[in-house]
Formats: structure tokens, sequence, C-alpha cells
């Protein structure tokens, strides 16, 4: 094994979170330096003996008193003792990058329109409870000596991506927010889903500085259905409903009327009756009763009212009289709907 007079670290080139120096024996003699931004944690049988801040220090017994207990005599008259030493990058990183990577299906809360979500943004952390990562990580995580700050990206990445597809929905529905609505209310989406990821980080000793969202958006086609929706649902306030509703027709005449299907053509001439009588906004009247109780003129077979007395067309006279009784009778029926007595052609005929 080296035997280190000077022990400090100034990076690998790569975005680090732990470095484990490559020494492993020490002697009163030794140096240590700990540069700005850095921690460095002294371990010796698997426990931390001390944990320094930047700056230099002698690696004797004043700082570390248990080497007291070795007494070699090798090394020119120095004790050498094994130890460890671990380099820990305190700076904040700001660079946290997330997204979800599957799209979250959510119903619309007042379109009822189905959406695909997707999302994205932006934290800022730092390690501030250095033992307590150290104990509960190093020994799963550590790989050639290092823990690059990806292996913790990679962790929290899966972790973020499962709490927003839940909460984020969830927030979304409970205070009815609708897609359009999203950034308005984008500052408390984001201090609520923050408060949810907090516990987590602070379990391994980081604390969560910031949390941004850089988009909440769906697929083109999503956004294109909701706003048909929307379109129409404008038109319809500033229209009203019936004349809205009129517009349509026309529309579907006219859609109609371009297609050669016998079924479309049917529909299209249906409706076109009706909005014959639907001018300038006007709508079609019921059928009165007396359009609906017509009879035929027994002489000429033209379409007149039950009640008329004669004939529009041809002049016959209609309603006729009771032989026996007088009460008026018209041509369909066949006995007086007052006395009973037989209406016939012959005795009609010899009343007239």
């Amino acid at each position: 094994m080296n035997l280190y007079d000077v022990v400090k670290f100034d990076g690998l080139g790569i975005d680090w979170l732990i470095y484990k120096h490559e020494g492993t024996e020490y002697n009163n003699k030794s140096q240590l330096i700990v540069s700005p931004g850095q921690v460095a944690i002294v371990v010796h049988d698997g426990k931390i003996e001390k944990i320094l801040e930047n700056g230099q220090y002698k690696l004797d017994s004043e700082l570390l008193p248990f080497i007291k207990r070795f007494q070699k005599s090798a090394f020119n008259g120095k004790n050498p003792y094994p130890i460890e030493i671990y380099f820990i990058n305190k700076r904040i990183k700001l660079d946290f990058l997330w997204g979800t990577s599957d799209p979250i299906d959510m119903l619309d809360p007042e379109y009822h329109v189905k959406l695909r979500l997707r999302s994205r943004g932006q934290l800022g952390v730092k390690l501030v409870e250095y033992q307590y990562f150290f104990e509960k990580l190093v020994g799963t995580l550590m790989e050639k000596s290092v823990i690059s700050f990806d292996i913790i990206k990679n962790y929290f990445r899966g972790f973020i991506n499962q709490k927003v597809r839940k909460e984020l929905v969830s927030y979304l529905v409970k205070n009815k927010i609708t897609y359009f609505e999203i950034s308005m209310h984008i500052d408390e989406i984001c201090e609520f889903l923050k408060q949810d990821i907090i516990p987590e980080f602070k379990s391994f000793g980081f604390d969560v500085l910031n949390f941004s969202i850089e988009s909440i958006d769906c697929p083109e086609e999503d956004t294109d259905r909701l706003n048909e929706i929307l379109h129409k649902k404008a038109e319809m306030d500033q229209l009203g409903g019936e004349n809205y509703r009129t517009i349509r027709g026309y529309d579907v005449l006219e859609a109609g009327a371009k297609n050669n299907n016998g079924a479309a053509t049917i529909m299209g001439v249906g409706l076109g009756a009706q909005l014959n009588g639907q001018m300038a906004g006007g709508i079609i009247p019921p059928q009165t009763k007396e359009e609906k109780a017509s009879i035929e003129c027994p002489k000429c077979g033209a379409k007149i009212p039950q009640d008329a007395k004669f004939c529009p067309e041809c002049g016959t006279k209609i309603v006729s009289e009771c032989p026996k009784c007088g009460a008026k009778v018209s041509p369909r029926q066949k006995f007086c709907p007052e006395c009973g007595a037989s209406v016939s052609e012959s005795s009609r005929s010899e009343h007239y």
C-alpha cells in the first residue's frame, strides 16, 4: 500500500457526489486538504471517526485520537494506520431535470374529454446530512470508488415520475382545473408537488431548494378535440340554443346534399322541409288539430277540414242533417251520433 503525505481531491471531470480516496494507510505526518465545496469523512473499521469541512488538517492523534493504538515501527519511524477518506461534493445541484416517462391519462373535469398529459421541469437539491447519506447509500451505490450524481438522478427521476403521475391528476380533478386553466394555477401546482416530494429527498439527506414545472401539455390531437368543444360552446353562447341548432341543421343539410348516399339524401330532404319554416330564426309551429283531422270531399276527393260545410274545390255541401232528429252529420258517419238513426246515402240524398 502507498503511504500518502498529502491527501486531496481535485475532481474527476465528471458530475461526482462521493469519491473514495485510493489511499488506505497514512501516518501522523500526512496532510488532508479539503477544498471549498467539499466535505471529508474519515472512516476507520467501518465507523465514521471525523467529518471535516473545507480546510487543511494533520492526520495525527490530536485530530484522530484512535491512532494512538497503532505502534508500527516501519516506514522510517513513522506510525502508519489504516483509514479510509471519502470526499463529498456539497455544491448545490440546480440542473436536476425531471419528466414523466409515459402520458398521464386524465378526464378533463369540465369538458369530460380524455387527455394524455405530459409534464417536465427542473429541480435544485443540496446534500446536507452527510453522515446519514454516507451510512445509507455508500455501501450500495459505490462503483469504482465514486458515486456520480447521475446515479442519484436516475433513482429520484423514477420517484418523481411516480409522484407526479398520481398527485398531478388528483390535484387537477379535485380542484376542477380544466386543461386550459393549468397555466393560471402553475405556481400552486408546483408548491403542492414540491411539498409532496420533500420527505423522500429528506430521507436521503437532501434538501429540496427549488422545484419548477416547465410545461404540462398533451398531444395535439387531444387539444384539437378540446378546442372543437370550446368553439361549439362559444357559438352556442353567442347565438342562443335554438339559433345554434338551426345553423347546425343547415350544415347537416349541406353535407347531406354533397353525399350521394340514399339515406343521407332522404335525411337531407326531410330536414330541408323542416327548415323551410325556420326563416330568420323562426320555429316551425306544431300541426293544428284541424290540419290533423281532415276528410275527403265525397264528390271530388279533395282534402278538407272535418267541420267544413262546403268543399272549397267543388262547392259540394259537406255537412248534412239527420233525417230523423235534424242533428249535423258528416259524410263518413253511417248513424246519427244523437239519435242513432241510419244516415245512409239514400236517406241523406232524399233530405238534401
